[in-house]
Protein backbone atom coordinates (compact mmCIF):
# COMPACT_ATOMS: atom_id res chain seq x y z
CA UNK A 1 0.00 0.00 0.00
CA UNK A 2 1.66 3.53 -1.23
CA UNK A 3 2.26 5.48 1.80
CA UNK A 4 1.99 9.41 1.65
CA UNK A 5 5.03 12.28 2.43
CA UNK A 6 3.99 12.74 5.96
CA UNK A 7 3.32 8.75 6.67
CA UNK A 8 7.04 7.80 4.73
CA UNK A 9 8.49 10.77 6.85
CA UNK A 10 7.35 9.58 10.43
CA UNK A 11 8.13 5.89 9.77
CA UNK A 12 11.97 6.96 8.55
CA UNK A 13 11.86 9.12 12.22
CA UNK A 14 10.46 6.17 13.94
CA UNK A 15 13.59 4.17 14.41
CA UNK A 16 16.39 6.96 15.23
CA UNK A 17 16.75 10.62 14.74
CA UNK A 18 17.60 12.01 11.38
CA UNK A 19 18.64 15.48 10.45
CA UNK A 20 16.52 17.50 8.10
CA UNK A 21 18.85 16.27 4.97
CA UNK A 22 18.96 13.32 5.58
CA UNK A 23 15.05 13.15 5.78
CA UNK A 24 14.56 15.33 2.49
CA UNK A 25 16.89 12.71 0.64
CA UNK A 26 14.99 9.71 1.85
CA UNK A 27 11.97 11.23 0.67
CA UNK A 28 13.00 12.18 -2.88
CA UNK A 29 14.27 8.76 -2.62
CA UNK A 30 10.37 7.67 -2.59
CA UNK A 31 9.24 9.98 -5.50
CA UNK A 32 7.84 12.47 -3.58
CA UNK A 33 7.66 16.33 -4.82
CA UNK A 34 9.80 19.02 -4.07
CA UNK A 35 7.17 20.85 -2.96
CA UNK A 36 5.48 18.49 -1.21
CA UNK A 37 8.36 17.56 0.96
CA UNK A 38 8.82 21.14 1.90
CA UNK A 39 5.93 21.11 3.48
CA UNK A 40 6.37 17.87 5.46
CA UNK A 41 9.88 19.22 6.24
CA UNK A 42 8.15 22.71 7.62
CA UNK A 43 5.95 20.15 9.67
CA UNK A 44 8.29 18.20 11.07
CA UNK A 45 10.18 21.36 12.40
CA UNK A 46 7.35 23.24 13.83
CA UNK A 47 6.69 20.14 15.85
CA UNK A 48 10.60 18.99 16.55
CA UNK A 49 10.46 15.93 14.82
CA UNK A 50 13.44 17.22 12.86
CA UNK A 51 16.02 19.34 14.55
CA UNK A 52 19.34 19.69 13.22
CA UNK A 53 20.58 21.55 16.60
CA UNK A 54 19.28 18.34 19.00
CA UNK A 55 20.74 16.36 16.28
CA UNK A 56 24.02 17.51 15.99
CA UNK A 57 24.03 17.44 20.19
CA UNK A 58 23.38 14.28 20.21
CA UNK A 59 25.52 13.12 17.65
CA UNK A 60 28.47 14.59 19.38
CA UNK A 61 27.68 13.15 22.90
CA UNK A 62 27.80 9.84 21.11
CA UNK A 63 30.29 9.96 19.21
CA UNK A 64 32.28 11.29 22.01
CA UNK A 65 31.21 8.59 24.20
CA UNK A 66 32.50 6.08 21.33
CA UNK A 67 36.01 7.92 21.72
CA UNK A 68 35.72 9.74 18.54
CA UNK A 69 37.28 12.84 18.27
CA UNK A 70 36.43 16.16 16.29
CA UNK A 71 38.10 15.87 13.01
CA UNK A 72 35.95 12.61 12.11
CA UNK A 73 33.12 14.02 13.74
CA UNK A 74 32.62 16.88 11.97
CA UNK A 75 33.20 14.82 8.57
CA UNK A 76 30.22 12.40 9.24
CA UNK A 77 27.77 15.82 10.46
CA UNK A 78 28.51 17.13 7.60
CA UNK A 79 28.00 13.78 5.30
CA UNK A 80 24.52 14.01 6.76
CA UNK A 81 23.77 17.55 5.89
CA UNK A 82 24.11 19.52 9.07
CA UNK A 83 25.17 22.77 8.47
CA UNK A 84 29.12 23.81 8.94
CA UNK A 85 28.53 26.59 11.12
CA UNK A 86 26.83 24.80 13.58
CA UNK A 87 28.69 22.29 13.22
CA UNK A 88 31.56 24.30 14.38
CA UNK A 89 30.22 25.91 17.17
CA UNK A 90 29.06 22.45 18.67
CA UNK A 91 32.20 20.86 18.32
CA UNK A 92 33.96 23.92 19.94
CA UNK A 93 31.46 23.83 22.90
CA UNK A 94 31.93 19.67 23.09
CA UNK A 95 35.70 20.22 22.13
CA UNK A 96 37.56 22.44 23.81
CA UNK A 97 41.70 21.95 23.08
CA UNK A 98 42.29 20.45 26.56
CA UNK A 99 39.29 17.73 26.74
CA UNK A 100 40.01 16.71 23.22
CA UNK A 101 43.79 16.34 24.66
CA UNK A 102 42.33 14.43 27.68
CA UNK A 103 39.95 12.32 25.38
CA UNK A 104 42.89 11.26 22.73
CA UNK A 105 45.54 10.28 26.01
CA UNK A 106 42.02 8.04 27.24
CA UNK A 107 42.00 6.31 23.98
CA UNK A 108 45.62 5.55 23.71
CA UNK A 109 45.83 4.65 27.37
CA UNK A 110 43.25 1.66 26.39
CA UNK A 111 45.66 0.59 23.84
CA UNK A 112 48.30 1.00 26.13
CA UNK A 113 46.77 -1.39 28.78
CA UNK A 114 45.60 -3.96 26.31
CA UNK A 115 49.43 -5.23 26.32
CA UNK A 116 52.23 -3.19 26.12
CA UNK A 117 55.66 -4.38 23.98
CA UNK A 118 58.15 -2.98 25.47
CA UNK A 119 61.21 -2.20 23.74
CA UNK A 120 64.46 -3.54 24.48
CA UNK A 121 65.87 -0.73 27.01
CA UNK A 122 62.68 -1.78 28.81
CA UNK A 123 61.69 1.70 29.26
CA UNK A 124 58.35 1.73 27.48
CA UNK A 125 56.05 1.14 24.55
CA UNK A 126 58.27 0.04 21.76
CA UNK A 127 57.97 1.72 18.09
CA UNK A 128 55.35 -0.49 16.57
CA UNK A 129 52.99 -0.11 19.43
CA UNK A 130 53.70 3.84 19.62
CA UNK A 131 52.40 3.94 15.64
CA UNK A 132 49.79 1.67 16.12
CA UNK A 133 48.64 4.17 18.95
CA UNK A 134 49.01 6.87 16.51
CA UNK A 135 47.22 5.65 13.26
CA UNK A 136 44.46 4.68 16.06
CA UNK A 137 44.13 8.30 17.12
CA UNK A 138 44.34 9.30 13.65
CA UNK A 139 41.15 6.85 12.33
CA UNK A 140 39.26 8.02 15.51
CA UNK A 141 39.25 11.81 14.11
CA UNK A 142 41.86 13.46 16.59
CA UNK A 143 43.73 16.84 15.34
CA UNK A 144 47.36 15.94 14.06
CA UNK A 145 48.94 18.27 17.10
CA UNK A 146 46.81 16.33 19.28
CA UNK A 147 48.26 12.86 18.65
CA UNK A 148 51.91 14.36 18.35
CA UNK A 149 51.78 15.34 21.80
CA UNK A 150 50.24 12.47 22.86
CA UNK A 151 53.05 10.16 21.54
CA UNK A 152 55.30 12.24 22.74
CA UNK A 153 54.33 12.25 26.39
CA UNK A 154 54.17 8.40 26.00
CA UNK A 155 57.50 8.41 24.64
CA UNK A 156 58.91 10.62 28.08
CA UNK A 157 57.01 8.14 30.66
Amino acid sequence: MPRDCHDTALYYLEHRERSVYEVKSHLISKGFQEEEIEEELNDLKELRFVDDVRYCSDYLRYGIGKGRGPVRLQMELSEKGIDAALIKEAIEVSFPHQSEREAAMKEARKLLDRGVRLDDEQTGPDEKTIAKIGRKLASLGYHTDIIYDIIRQIRKS
